[in-house]
């Protein structure tokens, strides 16, 4: 039985590699257990990926492929996510978004097949906004021309109308940059004294880039994609440099602490490798943590838990997922949906992370964000 990845292969690696790794382990667990539980008896699944290359129409057509090949689920980036629903839709295929979170992409009543197990813009920027606010900062935001920028550039400027947050300028830049000096002078020239930045990873990185050429000491704060190893194999040369970074994301462990995290990282690890990011700190390898690798494992837990209470995919299992079908997900979070609601991370998980030198930790001048484990990430 086929479950199908859709992902930026070729365009996104860390983003790609991150759902196809995640959803490689969940099938080989689910596998090791005899497989999903239908009503005629279990059925073992086979991961089928395709690059998507951040197209919509690929996106499609690879939905189209899913559809006809009857897998038991979609799991997406969100490139093209409400065009795919209309295939999805139909089909009566669950349909996990897993990086993009944009407002627009989930409406259960329009797209039922639709589900996002990935931190929502709209959650994200309104605690960035909350988190700089008091400050009173002079905001210059940069976002990229993708759907990924154009989805968050929304999502700040609604965040930041709401807490009264001063936008002095706002640019969108090209997706995947390399010379930001010219967007970088014009933020400077409008008096801002910090930078928010919605883009790729190859963005961020020439953003912090420009603005240390032009010896600006000014903070910058990213959404989650100032995580992606890219940024820091781009700056192996200036380490220092990511000191001005701080990026945005759902936190790692949960609440109970620490110990389902670890457990879903040593069988990730063991059966996977560790993820290089491709650079040394104190003669060490920096090791990325499988944090949003737990987001389509999770899906598949799921989607093994619906299968088993239906029996069988389609609309019946659908439904059972929109009934509340519900797992314990890899890092002790509970996972599950229901008809109205299809959001799959809590608004309570936001927190921010810094750099110290290339491994990244929780902040200490925001309350959850200062309450949480610091995760290894040295080898």
């Amino acid at each position: 039985m086929p479950v199908v990845v859709s992902a930026p292969v070729s365009t996104e690696p860390w983003i790609a590699k991150s759902i196809e790794r995640g959803a490689r382990l969940a099938v080989d667990e689910i596998n090791a257990d005899g497989g999903v539980g239908l009503k005629a008896g279990k059925k073992k699944l086979k991961l089928v990926v395709l690059d998507n290359g951040s197209s919509p129409a690929t996106a499609l057509a690879n939905a189209r492929e899913a559809v006809d090949k009857h897998a038991a689920a979609l799991l997406t980036d969100g490139t093209g996510a409400v065009s795919v629903a209309s295939v999805t839709d139909p089909a009566k295929l669950p349909v996990f978004v897993l990086f993009e979170g944009g407002t627009d992409l989930i409406n259960p009543q329009a797209h039922p097949s639709l589900f996002r197990l990935a931190p929502a813009d709209a959650i994200m920027t309104r605690r960035l906004a909350d988190y700089i606010a008091n400050a009173r900062p002079k905001v210059a935001m940069l976002t990229d021309d993708s759907g990924y920028g154009e989805q968050g550039r929304a999502a700040l400027r609604d965040a930041f109308g709401v807490d009264e947050v001063q936008v002095v300028s706002d640019q969108v830049i090209p997706h995947r940059a390399t010379d930001l000096a010219p967007q970088i002078l014009a933020a400077r020239r409008a008096g801002a004294d910090k930078l928010i930045v919605w883009a790729s990873a190859a963005d961020v990185a020439a953003v912090l880039q420009a603005i240390h050429v032009a010896g600006w000491n000014v903070p910058v704060i990213s959404g989650q994609t100032g995580e992606d190893p890219l940024v820091r194999q781009r700056l192996v040369a200036h380490p220092d440099w990511l000191a001005s970074l701080r990026f945005v994301s759902s936190r790692i462990t949960a609440e109970m602490g620490p110990k389902p995290f670890n457990a879903f990282r040593a069988r990730y690890e063991k059966a996977l490798g560790v993820d290089k990011v491709g650079v040394k700190q104190d003669g060490r390898d920096v090791i990325q943590p499988p944090d949003w690798a737990m987001y389509p494992y999770d899906a598949l837990m799921l989607v093994r838990e619906a299968i088993s209470e239906a029996g069988v995919l389609g609309a019946p299992m659908l439904q059972t997922i929109n009934d509340g079908a519900r797992i314990t997900g890899a890092n002790g979070d509970q996972r599950s949906y229901n008809a109205q609601y299809h959001e799959g991370v809590s608004p309570q998980d936001m927190y921010f992370a810094q750099f110290k030198g290339f491994t990244f930790v929780p902040v200490t001048d925001d309350p959850l964000s200062g309450s949480l484990p610091v995760v290894n990430q040295l080898g």
